[in-house]
């Protein structure tokens, strides 16, 4: 038997169309004849048992049979509409092809001509881009001042240049991540975006199963045997003590914030309307089935090309030795069947729970973790802890260009839109007057917190000692010089954003912001954008709205497993990994840890939950996105197969999977 004759494939490898997308690059090793075909050729059909392939994402560094490459299945459609991929080495590949039945001469010139007609359009493409490119460097160098930079790519400047962690900054448009995924698996009401000013942090706990845990725009309230809830809530500054409000019902919660930092209620017990668990709905499926169609297709071609006619290809002569040669074609494509998953049903219920006497636990609360994985997922230190009890949130800024932006951790002090310094901070809410101290070495600061909401620096100017990236070390530590600006200090208002201008430059700023845009980099060349099918409701934002996409390479499944945590029966990955980490258990951190070496891209969503992951390696994914519509706990996990260009996803109760 020669070298070509090989065993026959089975049936679930057979059938192979080339992918446009990547070139396959096998040795020939077979006998001299085999060696003659070319497999490399994009959109070339190789046909085995009626079945077909297509090949994508070799590996294009290593070219021996052990490497592998990524195999679709066209004839075979998952639930979500996307074909199935499995792999296949190319040693495999090579023994299957010959295997197969073999494309014409027609075919394999019409792929040679298109696999032309692609480096072209690449080469022009391009070409195009390095001009553009040229374009906005020589507009740059000709400004006397910054260069162009893409509003996230200013915002991350400034914020690692403040001092802040690098991880931090990177992260910061993500924060909210893992508090979202967490407290999906938790029955409760709509989120609210939380507004610039006064918030609370950390986890307080006290007898009767109490515990209060502080999270973005809201807070989880834990009562008696209720499930857990997330509720808004309000802080008032004015009184002699600070003064809570949790939006609980029949009756609002009003807590006062004692000087040892804990939390008191009425005397007495308290009624709380909650939830908890009250029975279970099936899911339902149908079975899905096979759908043929047909269609025909012309193609002018040479006589020396034409092949004999069959029951599926006629030739008609168009003269001028060419042929009109006319196909049918029959596919045949999976329609998988509909299916929905069980979820659980709350019922309303009112219970009785104990006097409120809570107090900081130091327990690693859901605002803790999600910032903690964050960092941890972008290779970052952990940084200081949040302090647990009144902080402050959101951007205040001034018309002369002076601003305070609040994080868990600390308050970046900025003078105009660049320079920018870090320091930690406190809230000190004795008496009438609650007042926001800033610890710079050099010179402190203390903001008088106004009944308005506004901020009360005083008077006279203040030097913000800012710097600018200059580069990387060798260790990949970023290296500075500075850039110090001073501003008139005046009242600071809640704003939207940093002031886009303002300050002046003293005589130490050493370098301009001409190299300060930050490292990037180099990315696929794919992107998949996330929209939100829900309908808009007046009044309320979109489910949606600012929640953060994550994306995986494996599912959230097969990281908890991979990481070793079983997942108990009835339960999820989502509620094993919520449990784990609620309870501080050694579990949380493995999963945590397989999350992080399993984590490609994230996003937040905009105001109508749209989001884009851009520059992504073409490739199979996994989603991680979690929103709670009308009282039910949603999660999107399901797979996606991006190929090169721009992809959509529209989210919606139909694809979602409610948890329990």
């Amino acid at each position: 038997m020669s070298s070509c004759n090989l065993q026959m494939c089975n049936q679930t490898k057979c059938s192979v169309l080339l992918g446009a997308s990547v070139a396959i690059l096998l040795a020939a090793s077979a006998a001299p004849v085999c060696a003659q075909r070319d497999y490399t050729l994009p959109n070339v059909p190789y046909i085995c048992n009626g079945e077909r392939l297509v090949i994508e994402n070799c590996n294009i560094r290593d070219t021996s049979d052990t490497s592998t490459c990524m195999v679709g299945h066209p004839d075979h459609v998952l639930a979500n509409g996307l074909m199935q991929y499995t792999n296949m080495t190319r040693g495999a590949i090579k023994q299957l092809f010959p295997t197969c039945k073999q494309p014409t001469p027609e075919q394999l010139s019409r792929a040679k001509a298109f696999q032309g007609r692609q480096q072209s359009a690449y080469e022009a493409n391009a070409k195009k881009a390095n001009d553009e490119n040229d374009a906005i460097e020589a507009r740059a160098r000709a400004m006397p001042g910054q260069k162009p930079m893409k509003p996230e790519e200013r915002a991350i400047n400034r914020c690692i240049t403040s001092g802040r962690l690098p991880s931090s900054c990177t992260g910061n448009a993500l924060l909210g991540a893992f508090g979202q995924m967490l407290s999906a698996v938790l029955p409760s009401g709509g989120e609210q975006q939380a507004q610039a000013g006064p918030t609370m942090a950390g986890v307080f706990a006290g007898p009767g199963n109490w515990r209060l845990d502080f999270i973005d725009g809201g807070v989880l309230v834990n009562c008696s045997s209720l499930s857990p809830n997330q509720e808004s809530y309000s802080l008032n500054l004015t009184g002699p003590r600070p003064v809570l409000t949790i939006a609980t019902r029949p009756r609002p919660l009003v807590l006062t914030l004692r000087a040892d930092g804990s939390l008191v209620g009425p005397a007495g017990p308290v009624t709380i309307d909650g939830v908890v668990p009250g029975g279970y709905t099936a899911g339902t499926s149908t079975p899905g089935h096979n759908e043929t169609s047909t269609f025909t297709t012309t193609e002018r071609t040479n006589a020396n090309m034409v092949q004999p006619e069959s029951a599926n290809t006629t030739n008609s002569y168009a003269g001028g030795g060419a042929y009109d040669v006319t196909t049918t074609h029959t596919n045949t494509n999976y329609v998988a069947g509909t299916s929905t998953p069980g979820y659980t049903n709350f019922t309303p219920r009112r219970a009785t729970c104990s006097a409120i006497d809570l107090h900081a636990t130091g327990a690693t609360g859901i605002q803790t973790m999600q910032t903690d994985l964050l960092k941890s997922m972008l290779g970052g230190d952990k940084g200081p802890p949040t302090p647990a009890g009144i902080r402050i949130h959101g951007i205040y800024a001034a018309p002369t260009g002076f601003s305070v932006q609040f994080f868990p951790e600390s308050a970046v002090l900025g003078c105009g839109p660049d320079a920018a310094r870090a320091y930690p901070y406190t809230v000190i809410a004795e008496g009438a007057h609650a007042v926001v101290k800033i610890a710079a070495p050099d010179h402190p600061l203390a903001l008088a917190i106004r009944s308005d909401n506004t901020l009360d620096p005083g008077a006279g100017s203040y030097l913000v000692h800012g710097r600018t990236i200059t580069g990387q070390g060798n260790d990949d530590n970023f290296t500075f010089a500075p850039l110090e600006q001073s501003c008139n200090l005046a009242a600071l208002a809640p704003a939207k954003e940093i002031p886009t201008s303002g300050g002046a430059p003293t005589a130490s700023m050493a370098v301009g912001m001409g190299n300060s845009s930050l490292p990037m980099a180099t990315v696929g060349n794919a992107s998949l954008r996330i929209v939100s099918g829900f309908p808009a409701q007046p009044g309320s934002p979109n489910p949606l709205a600012q929640h953060p996409y994550t994306l995986l390479r494996t599912s959230l499944a097969d990281i908890v497993a991979g990481s070793g945590v079983s997942v108990p029966p009835g339960s999820s990955p989502y509620k094993a990994l919520g449990q784990a980490c609620g309870n501080r258990t050694p579990a949380c951190q493995k999963i945590i840890d397989a999350i992080k070496s399993n984590s490609v891209s994230a996003v937040r969503a905009d105001v109508n939950g749209s989001g884009t992951f851009e520059g992504v390696a073409p490739g199979t994914y996994y989603l991680m996105i979690s929103t709670r519509y009308n009282n039910q706990s949603l999660v999107w996990s399901q797979s996606v197969q991006i190929a090169p260009g721009v992809h959509s996803i529209t989210l919606d109760q139909r694809n979602a999977t409610p948890l329990d």
